[in-house]
């Protein structure tokens, strides 16, 4: 009775260290992966979604030569590898090792020779899951190199993307200033005629250069944040100066927003990446703690070794002797060293715990900002559009004014410099929406689409290939 009570208390305790750490336990208004998978689907390939094939063409690139993600699948391979090695400490080890000597009697001249072999294995019994919890440690650190991986890609896209969406601005943005140079470059050479023949006064001259030195001056800015930017793209796709990749020549104004369901809930944050890892850097950290708990108990090693011992080669592999060993150990004799080990890990897992709850927090925030940035910046879109068409009547009205001699000419480079302004606000405006639109993406770990309930006994969503990306049924020709 006594041994069937003990084996049953090995097993409880054995059995206890295969549990993992319950999430539950963690307030983090999470929705269940489950629920949100009920009523959406994710798509991480939502740049496609632009049919832009140089958009496409420049993220596939980013995703084969970028430095940062090939160096966190360097860091995956090492997780797995480390996670490999522990594994190994849960099977048998093997020996072998053979020997041979000679000694000579000087007394009599006599020789002598021996030849030794043996072959052994041992086995540490995991009776307290402790092998086991440090391997599964290991493993749950693998997993949170993945995501890491998995954030790193995510970050990386949408990075590629706003920088390709930033270059359409800034060089649809130029040739607006370009024009305007080139306009206020007409504007002063017929004042200046008008001047020479005493039309107008010599305050006109002055102040048509002074609208086409501030044009100037507003090309140059432009330039600069292009150079920057083509700078941004070529870091990220790990390309040197001069290779500059095409970005196409659509109009940033013609890009449809992809559409963001602002009615998903912030809390659907299953998919994010960093908090998967950062839940299986807990979850790793809970082990960790588990096998240094498991270090109190008495440590059972059985191995048995198979050897002989000849005075003659030819019978070095004849291997008549067979023994077998039981080693038991006490490490909590080392009580002080075990007892700090665990104050150790115990810490580690409330900083897991924390910065868990912290990553859930951050991610949380962000989703509710970029919501609310999107949604504001679409508002200003329409709004800047509509001030934009208003400035072009107000700013052909004064033309018309002024040429007919009834507007002074300040009135009039100042409707044209607001009619400009405009227009690049409203292509700043465009491209925040589209820059908002993809920071949501990020944010949310993808974009969210909402199943459709059945319609014939078929879902009506789009058809989904099997690596989860929505198939894009035609690409914009650039």
């Amino acid at each position: 009775m006594n041994a069937i009570r003990l084996f049953a208390a090995l097993l409880v305790l054995g059995l206890g260290g295969c549990a993992n750490y319950p999430m539950g336990s963690l307030k983090t208004d999470l929705l269940p992966a489950e629920d949100v998978a009920a009523s959406y689907s994710l798509n991480t390939a939502w740049w496609k979604g632009y049919h832009d094939a140089d958009l496409d063409r420049i993220v596939a690139l980013a995703l084969e030569r970028n430095v940062d993600l090939a160096l966190s699948a360097i860091k995956v391979n090492r997780a797995l590898y480390q996670a490999r090695l522990l594994s190994a400490d849960l099977v048998p080890s093997f020996s072998a090792n053979a020997s041979a000597a000679a000694s000579h009697n000087i007394d009599n001249g006599n020789a002598a020779r021996s030849y030794q072999t043996e072959f052994g294995v041992s086995y540490e019994v995991d009776l307290w899951q402790k092998l086991r919890n440090a391997a599964n440690a290991q493993e749950w650190e693998y997993k949170a190199t993945m995501e890491d991986r998995e954030a790193a890609r995510l970050a990386l896209v949408n990075s590629v993307a706003d920088t390709y969406f930033e270059l359409k601005y800034l060089d649809e943005s130029i040739k607006v200033m370009d024009a305007s140079v080139k306009r206020y470059q007409e504007l002063l050479r017929l004042i200046e005629a008008k001047y020479e023949f005493g039309k107008v006064a010599s305050v006109e001259p002055l102040q048509a250069q002074q609208s086409l030195l501030s044009a100037r001056n507003s090309l140059l800015d432009l330039q600069d944040r292009q150079n920057v930017a083509r700078q941004t793209l070529r870091d990220l796709l790990n390309i040197r100066p001069g290779e500059n990749p095409a970005i196409g020549n659509a109009d940033l104004m013609s890009y449809p927003t992809v559409g963001v369901d602002l009615d998903v809930p912030v809390a659907a944050l299953s998919a994010r990446p960093d908090i998967r890892a950062s839940e299986a850097r807990l979850q790793s950290a809970f082990k960790t703690l588990e096998s240094d708990r498991a270090s109190w108990y008495p440590t059972i090693s059985i191995g048995s070794t198979l050897g002989t011992s000849s005075s003659t080669s030819s019978k070095v592999f004849d291997l008549p002797l067979l023994a077998g060993t039981v080693r038991v150990s006490f490490p909590f004799l080392q009580w002080n060293t075990i007892r700090w080990n665990i104050k150790i890990s115990e810490a580690d897992f409330e900083s897991a715990k924390l910065d868990f709850t912290q990553a859930v927090t951050s991610a949380l925030n962000e989703v509710d900002t970029a919501y609310f940035s999107y949604a504001n910046a679409q508002r200003s879109l329409e709004n800047t559009l509509s001030k934009h068409q208003k400035d072009v009547r107000i700013g052909e009205y004064y033309q018309t004014r002024y040429d007919l001699g009834a507007a002074e000419l300040k009135d009039y480079l100042d409707a044209l410099n607001t009619a400009d302004n405009s227009m690049l606000s409203a292509l700043e405006a465009k491209y925040r929406v589209i820059r908002y639109e993809n920071q949501i993406y990020k944010a949310m770990g993808g974009r969210y689409e909402r199943i459709l309930p059945p319609s014939g006994g078929k879902a009506t969503q789009g058809h989904t290939s099997t690596n989860g990306e929505t198939h894009v049924p035609s690409q914009r020709n650039q």
